[in-house]
């Protein structure tokens, strides 16, 4: 007999492929001219809540304005998000998730707007899982790597969940090939290296239970690192901590020139002053043997609160939506300038800089000149992240 969640699963199902026979209604906002040199044309893909739902889409923005170009509405709030080299798109549900989909948006051009939508894979977690928000296309290009959270794990008896990492086939999602232990707890976003060999893992390191959803355990100890796991065996190489451990890893960018993993951090202490004046990036040089993982200061307040991050020339980018400012840093780890926007967090890489999206707005923020741009009005808040396309 099916149950209450398989039945909301396909009343959801049933109005998703309702609404793929016909492309949502467009909306626009005007957008701030900001130099003669600006690119013509620009497209990102986001996900965005709605007032009666949550969406993931693609936007277009140009000299003229910005406008949705394509929309698809999803069942819960979506967290990462990928473009696959055939321009379709991967969607990860905001943790504790039950979802991930694959979804071929339209073309922007105008003269494919009347075309069907491709209706999108959709596949839902196993028993005792959850997906915890990030997936990445293996090197390979044939598979795909996903976060997971085990919440009846045998070698888990105080039911807090183990870090698994699952390797579907990218044809057929539900198919999973391997599955890999992460060595820690609410395993976040994932990297692989530039050669292919590692991928790298973020561990969260918080503690909850899966009939409380997100609400943490504060008296649970946390099991926060980063990881490097050979991605031809599946075998758990390194493991890096911080000194502090109720700092949470979260997100990853890589800074090529430097061979440096740039770290998002989020702060996880009781006492609001000492979360308050945390750091929120840490840095790595995973291919040293030798390396640390240390953390940076922040000379402007970021709340202790970093919700995505970028690699940009001179280094990394931080985001902190609860602060409403954009951090930058060099590569060594010396502080370079920020930016007020408020609840700013998406971050997408530019032209060296990176482009921050705020409360219906976003900004460019120059890597070489360490200024930022005018304002570019949005017709939607971007959720954590977004991708240029």
């Amino acid at each position: 007999m099916p149950t209450a969640t398989d039945r909301g699963r396909r009343r959801w199902l049933g109005a998703a492929l309702l609404g793929a026979l016909s492309p949502w209604p467009v909306q626009s906002a005007r957008v701030t001219e900001r130099t003669p040199t600006a690119p013509a044309t620009r497209h990102w893909v986001t996900a965005w809540n709605a007032a009666d739902g949550h969406r993931i889409g693609l936007l277009r923005g140009d000299a003229s304005g910005t406008s949705i170009a394509d929309q698809l509405a999803v069942p819960t709030r979506a967290h990462g998000l990928q473009i696959l080299p055939d321009g379709s798109v991967l969607a990860v549900a905001r943790r504790p998730g039950d979802w991930l989909l694959r979804w071929q948006p339209l073309a922007p051009s105008p003269s494919r707007r009347a075309a069907s939508i491709p209706t999108p894979e959709t596949v839902w977690a196993g028993p005792q899982r959850q997906f915890n928000g990030h997936a990445l296309l293996h090197p390979d290009g044939r598979h795909l790597l996903v976060t997971e959270t085990d919440t009846a794990a045998p070698d888990d008896p105080d039911g807090l969940g183990r870090g698994r990492v699952t390797v579907r086939r990218l044809d057929r999602l539900a198919t999973v090939v391997a599955d890999w232990p992460t060595g820690g707890r609410d395993p976040h976003q994932l990297l692989a290296s530039p050669d292919g060999r590692w991928l790298w893992v973020a561990n969260g390191g918080i503690a909850s239970r899966p009939e409380t959803g997100r609400t943490r355990l504060e008296s649970a100890p946390m099991d926060a690192s980063v990881v490097a796991i050979d991605l031809a065996t599946g075998e758990l190489a390194r493991r890096w901590t911080l000194d502090d451990d109720r700092l949470s890893l979260r997100h990853l960018a890589w800074h090529a020139p430097t061979a440096t993993l740039g770290i998002a951090l989020q702060a996880e202490h009781a006492d609001p002053v000492h979360r308050n004046s945390a750091p929120v990036l840490a840095l790595l040089q995973p291919l040293d043997a030798q390396a640390r993982l240390r953390t940076v200061e922040s000379p402007q307040p970021m709340a202790g609160y970093g919700g995505d991050v970028c690699a940009t020339t001179d280094g990394f980018a931080v985001s902190s939506p609860r602060a409403g400012r954009l951090g930058c840093w060099q590569a060594g780890g010396d502080w370079v300038g920020g930016v007020a926007l408020a609840e700013v967090c998406a971050l997408a890489p530019q032209d060296g800089g990176v482009v921050a999206a705020g409360q219906r707005q976003a900004v460019d923020w120059s890597a070489l000149s360490g200024s930022s741009g005018h304002p570019l009005a949005l017709p939607v808040m971007p959720d954590n992240h977004w991708v240029c396309r």
